[in-house]
């Protein structure tokens, strides 16, 4: 891997994947994820969303995170 890769896919290249997808614009109105919190404010978000990986990938991150915050608080 070089200097500064992170073996993660650009930001910007996933960003355009999504805007690609034909429905694109409905998911961008109807869609309630918070990024950054892993919460959908829609409790019924459908698994056709378009950002239904990228809210579970943030989910975890935020599991992952206070599970390491809860760890670090008991020492």
């Amino acid at each position: 891997m070089a200097a500064g890769e992170t073996g993660r896919p650009n930001l910007s290249t996933r960003a355009q994947d999504l805007a690609a997808e034909p429905e694109a614009v409905h998911w961008a109105q109807v869609c309630a994820w918070v990024p950054g919190t892993g919460h959908c404010r829609n409790r019924d978000c459908s698994d056709a969303c378009l950002f239904h990986e990228q809210r579970e990938a943030d989910q975890q991150r935020v599991r992952r995170w206070r599970r390491l915050r809860r760890v670090l608080s008991r020492r």
